[in-house]
């Protein structure tokens, strides 16, 4: 959203609820949000993440997760390497519909949370690859934008994600609070090897985020707390204080010193940072070399397919149309003629706006000729496979065992899960007399809970469920938001009906 990490608390008060009203409520639809960004066009590429599919995953197993900042690999010899760290699902990425969204917010609010807890649980750990974006200097003085501007991505057609490792989550904190609730994640905890760059945001971020431990958590030693420890002895002469964990033995605490059996430093082993050499004039201005706010914008709308840029432009007119001053829309529009004039316009007729806005002032002419990249693209980036998703299977009394057993086994060996939704929560009693055990109540088991569903009934069950709201909206919601919907023949008229 920013390039200078003072406008941090400016972009934290707009996106948080009005201050004299107490509301909206973790959403941006609202004035002081867009007025914000209206008058903040460094903010416009992220602008087009923010209302695009991105935002609304299929849940956390199937997120990217980006580095945002330009970092640096150290070696052994001292020779550095610019480096972008990205993490990448190995269920592939997926979203859902709008629409569904806001179904599954109403039907489970813990939906996101309760998915990774009970992948983990069923011990179908998900997995995300290590990448990094590795470049030298010579790439940083020809690529299009500076690389030290957080605001932009490189494209992976540029500079390819190498897959270094990957890592997993196979175990369940055995306390929210003290193990989720207390993490202090902090940009300034680097190791050996990895080093900062001059990029300014990431130099502000690495003070915030201190300020921020050092408030939330209530004192300096906010590293003593388990989850935040070293899982290895720390030997320094870092002591006391607020909230002090620790009780250090000996008499020294401080260093050079002279007595024996106390820890030293290591020139060899120690931290060392990159040994850069800067020239040039420092002042507090705003570099020209991250003038450019529209470029990337562009690129990143081009890049999705046509179904995902109607969604975007869906969003946008959705949020600006929580706007209650007209001239903070019409701004916004003016920003949208720099990235896309069919969007601006789609946007634009979306609102009403009696005329179409002047485009913004650019401080440099949007770009029209960086490539698509397919890398920035859900639809681009499925696995095409149902692993780690979930079928929801629909079944009244009667309904074929066979059937029921066929999906289950299916389900098994395609790695997934499934749940029983019934009339009655205890399940239905299938045609061979045995208990199909349910895990949901029809009207608690929405199908925007499930991937796909699978209706299978009996001819009098199908009837029963044909005189039932709920039920019926199972199947219309599944059809409208475009899933695979199985059925056994006795379960067309209540297809029909529904």
């Amino acid at each position: 959203f920013i390039q200078d990490a003072i406008k941090f608390p400016d972009l934290i008060h707009a996106a948080k609820q009005e201050p004299d009203r107490g509301f909206p409520q973790a959403q941006t639809a609202h004035d002081n949000f867009w007025d914000f960004i209206s008058l903040t066009p460094e903010s416009m590429h992220m602008v087009m993440w923010i209302m695009s599919d991105r935002t609304i995953p299929r849940g956390f197993r199937f997120v990217e997760g980006f580095g945002v900042h330009t970092f640096r690999l150290v070696n052994a010899e001292g020779k550095g390497t610019y480096v972008k760290f990205h993490f990448k699902p190995k269920l592939g990425l997926q979203s859902v519909a709008w629409n569904e969204a806001v179904k599954i917010n109403g039907a489970d609010p813990d939906f996101h949370r309760r998915d990774l807890w009970d992948s983990i649980d069923q011990g179908n750990f998900p997995e995300w690859d290590m990448g990094v974006q590795l470049f030298d200097d010579e790439f940083a003085d020809n690529f299009e934008f500076d690389v030290l501007d957080a605001t932009k991505v490189i494209p992976e057609e540029q500079i390819p994600v190498r897959i270094i490792g990957s890592f997993k989550l196979d175990r369940l904190v055995d306390n929210f609070f003290a193990e989720t609730e207390q993490v202090a994640f902090c940009t300034q905890n680097i190791v050996p090897g990895i080093g900062f760059t001059n990029d300014p945001l990431l130099q502000g971020r690495n003070f915030s985020y201190l300020d921020t431990q050092l408030k939330r958590l209530g004192s300096p030693n906010f590293t003593h707390i388990p989850i935040n420890a070293p899982k290895i002895p720390v030997n320094n002469y870092q002591q006391d204080g607020h909230m002090a964990m620790h009780a250090r033995k000996g008499r020294a605490n401080y260093e050079p010193n002279s007595w024996a059996g106390t820890p030293r430093e290591s020139p060899s082993k120690g931290y060392k940072h990159f040994p850069s050499q800067e020239t040039g004039r420092k002042a507090q201005v705003r570099s020209a070399t991250f003038a450019d706010h529209y470029s990337q914008a562009r690129q990143f709308f081009i890049s999705q397919t046509a179904i995902e840029q109607k969604h975007i432009g869906d969003a946008l007119t959705f949020e600006l149309s929580k706007v209650e001053r007209v001239d903070i829309r019409e701004l916004m529009v003016g920003h949208l003629l720099n990235i896309d004039e069919k969007l601006a316009k789609t946007v634009a007729t979306g609102l009403g706006l009696k005329a179409m806005p002047p485009k913004a002032k650019a401080a440099v002419e949007t770009r029209t000729d960086l490539p698509a990249s397919d890398a920035l693209s859900i639809l681009k980036n499925t696995s095409g496979s149902f692993e780690g998703r979930k079928l929801g299977i629909l079944v009244t009394d009667g309904a074929p065992a066979a059937i029921v057993q066929a999906l289950v086994d299916g389900i098994v060996a395609a790695k997934a899960t499934y749940e029983i939704i019934a009339p009655k929560v205890a399940g239905a009693t299938l045609d061979d007399g045995t208990l199909a055990e349910g895990k949901q109540k029809i009207d608690g088991a929405p199908s925007v809970l499930y991937d796909a569903v699978a209706i299978v009934v009996s001819a009098d069950g199908a009837k029963k469920l044909g005189k039932d709201k709920t039920a019926k909206d199972f199947v219309s919601d599944a059809f409208g938001h475009a899933k695979f919907i199985g059925f056994n023949a006795e379960a067309k008229p209540f297809l029909e009906k529904a």
